[in-house]
């Protein structure tokens, strides 16, 4: 058994019951199931219909509940006619009932001992063991075993053990698909059959967006034979004294999204052995290129594990059509929808581990470009202009306007998430084919979108940077300087072509009409476009009109710090006020470290953080990263232990309703651009752009990885003596 590389539930508290589910998300790149138990919970329903209205997700309160089913595929998303576009909570295949002498399973009312769940983030099996203390007597020792094989995508294994060890027992085990499941609230199924065959129950569902989904499960006992009695597996059988009977349920997930076909009846005649060391290799090549070995604090190895396994699950390498939702699949909360989290906070960790992935989450922002440009019409405006919140066709999903009209800085982030792959691996054929298209008519949009004064200068007002609670800002600091980028990008890309390969140049040009006095146009925008003097002010601000709203006694409104800030002020008195849910200028100085002098990035810091409240699952880490940079080591392991915990510290009951994937994202950052010292690849296009420094949090004695530069793979290795960076291993 590998050290630090699984995570225990000792304890059965339904306090905490819906944010193991979360935290234990098991995961393959296309299915997604929450850490539920396989017999449900007594009194839980999964299908009950309720209104879920758009708010805020950090200030809203969730629907109360101590479990909650979760069994997603990304492609398959559905329509509600409150929140647009939402993914669907499909039928729940891993359904197992339990009868010990008469009596039904279920953890909340009957007498369990002895305990445990361990999720092995090595391979993602999740294991679940305890006793069942009938109230006949007997003693009932059982055992879950199961996982989304990374080798077969569409198949899902179970291995169900029971054992009774001080008397004989009567069992019966019913287990089928449950299709008694809603979304939200919401019923996102036209239509549901059922069928059976001699071994299997299949359930064909059809989507309220036109999809079919086929699930089929098969059920295997080695002491009796399965029935099947009204669309449920049944097997009834007297369990003698110190006996074990064992049960393998294999599930097969298939959609019309699906672009292959893969046949069954190989995975059937396997044993779970076969299909547990074939998930395993798989895991491990991964591991390989993705693990980060700390030496001297194993909390905190632990946890940086955790942030990988999850980002490892969250994607697979061929699948283009979907990006990563913001709860990396493991939660409703956020609707399934996509963020700008994917190509600021996610998109590094692929970039560096496995490229192929990076490339396909940035093709999905390519084949949602003509919902891009759809949105930009709406708005009056040319070009793309890229949603605040994206689901399968790329218009807005969003239906709290201030963040739809106003959230505007993603268009811009996109092109800064196309541009590191490409200095990171040299793939000059995605940008020909593909980035320079988003690159240019993203730059188009924002001609329409800037407004000129009287002095000639360009701004972009009305504007909400990442810091969602200065909802209205003037020329935002963050949002103009990556509105700059955007359009400096475009004429360095442009040039790129007509210079490298006049085919490529002249196929682009007439496919999105562009002239040269567009080009201009880009260039004038980007040269006058309002930024701070930093050399003047000595620090980044926040936006031009930030330091004129109200102060803010943040100490004495924050009752209980068990709960975000925004609960105890409204939006509105937010929006004036001089509170930060994170802060852009640090964001900023994150993504372009060279633009500041050091002493510019610690006034920043110093002038932010104590009115930064970090409602924002982005912001501890992001301050984690800078506190290093400016040589504030207490801060870098206060903030590196709040990040930790958002999902890992299960006393925060964080991820209850799905992971903080970004986070995840930007830990791995921490590790690249703090610890290592490695700065943004945007920097140097021949070689690792190294900083002068590095930072070791408390306890951290070493720290080795893989990176991948410009497809060679490079070791990296941090300790006392700083550090260095072996070629080709």
């Amino acid at each position: 058994m590998e050290k630090n590389f699984r995570i225990y539930r000792n304890t059965f508290d339904m306090d905490y019951n819906k944010h193991f589910e979360g935290a234990f998300c098991q995961g393959n790149g296309y299915q997604f199931l929450r850490a539920t138990f396989e017999e449900g919970i007594d009194g839980e329903e999964q299908g009950e219909i309720y209104t879920r209205e758009f708010k805020s997700v950090t200030t809203e309160k969730q629907r109360c509940a101590i479990t909650k089913w979760g069994t997603y595929i990304p492609t398959i998303m559905g329509n509600n006619p409150q929140l647009n576009e939402v993914i669907i909570n499909l039928p729940y295949f891993m359904d197992f009932n339990l009868l010990a002498d008469g009596e039904k399973l279920s953890m909340n009312r009957c007498d369990i001992s002895d305990f445990s769940m361990v999720l092995n983030l090595k391979n993602g099996c999740l294991t679940r063991t305890f006793t069942f203390n009938t109230k006949s007597g007997s003693t009932i020792k059982a055992k879950y075993e199961r996982f989304p094989s990374k080798k077969n995508k569409h198949l899902f294994v179970q291995k169900i053990t029971y054992k009774a060890e001080n008397r004989d027992a009567n069992i019966e085990i019913t287990s089928g698909i449950d299709t008694n499941v809603t979304t939200n609230g919401f019923n996102h199924f036209m239509e549901i059959s059922t069928t059976t065959n001699d071994d299997s129950i299949t359930v064909v569902s059809k989507s309220d967006m036109g999809n079919t989904i086929t699930q089929s499960s098969y059920l295997a006992c080695d002491k009796e034979q399965v029935n099947i009695i009204d669309n449920k597996f049944n097997v009834q059988y007297d369990l003698k004294e110190n006996e074990e009977i064992t049960f393998i349920k294999k599930s097969f997930s298939f959609t019309d999204m699906d672009n292959e076909e893969i046949g069954i009846e190989g995975e059937l005649v396997k044993s779970y052995d076969e299909l547990y060391k074939e998930n395993s290799q798989v895991w491990e090549k991964l591991w390989d290129r993705s693990d980060v070995v700390i030496e001297g604090n194993d909390h905190d190895q632990l946890g940086i594990r955790f942030s990988i396994y999850h980002l490892l699950r969250c994607k697979e390498e061929s699948e283009y059509r979907s990006s990563i939702c913001a709860k990396g699949f493991a939660g409703e909360a956020y609707y399934g929808r996509y963020f700008w989290d994917s190509e600021i906070f996610m998109l590094p960790f692929y970039i560096y581990t496995n490229p192929n992935i990076a490339k396909n989450l940035l093709m999905y922002r390519y084949n949602t470009l003509e919902g891009a440009k759809e949105n930009a019409r709406s708005y009056n405006c040319k070009g793309a202009r890229y949603p605040w919140q994206s689901a399968t066709t790329g218009t807005e999903q969003c239906s709290l306007w201030e963040y739809a009209d106003n959230e505007i800085h993603i268009t811009a982030d996109i092109v800064y998430g196309i541009w590191h792959y490409y200095k990171a691996t040299d793939d000059i054929e995605f940008i020909k084919n593909y980035g320079a298209e988003i690159i240019v008519e993203t730059a188009r949009f924002w001609l329409d979108r800037v407004d000129v004064d009287k002095d000639g200068n360009y701004n972009l007002f009305n504007v909400m940077g990442p810091d969602e609670y200065t909802a209205f800002n003037c020329n935002n600091t963050f949002t103009n300087r990556l509105v700059k980028f955007n359009l400096e990008t475009a004429c360095y890309v442009i040039q790129l072509l007509n210079e490298t390969d006049k085919i490529a140049y002249v196929k682009l040009c007439d496919k999105v009409k562009l002239d040269n006095k567009e080009l201009l146009e880009f260039k004038k925008v980007a040269e006058k476009l309002i930024l701070p003097d930093y050399e003047k002010v000595q620090y980044i601000p926040q936006s031009e009109n930030f330091d004129n709203y109200a102060d803010v006694d943040i100490d004495n409104l924050w009752k209980d710090r068990k709960n975000p800030f925004g609960m105890y002020m409204t939006h509105e008195k937010l929006y004036r006020s001089k509170v930060l849910k994170q802060a852009d200028s640090l964001s900023l100085a994150m993504l372009f470290k060279t633009d500041f002098t050091i002493e510019q990035i610690k006034n920043t810091y110093e002038h932010y953080e104590p009115i930064t409240t970090h409602d924002s699952s982005l912001s501890p880490i992001n301050h984690a990263i800078v506190a290093g940079w400016i040589g504030k080591e207490e801060h870098v392991n206060k903030f590196l232990q709040y990040s930790l915990s958002l999902d890992f510290d299960s006393n925060r009951n964080g991820a209850k309703d799905g992971i903080h994937i970004a986070n995840c994202g930007c830990m791995y950052q921490f590790i690249i651009h703090t610890i290592a010292g490695i700065d943004n690849a945007l920097i140097n296009e021949d070689e690792i752009p190294m900083s002068t420094s590095y930072t070791m949090p408390k306890g951290w004695d070493k720290v080795s990885f893989k990176i991948l530069w410009k497809n060679v793979s490079y070791f990296v290795t941090v300790d006392k003596n700083g550090t260095k960076i072996t070629k080709g291993i």
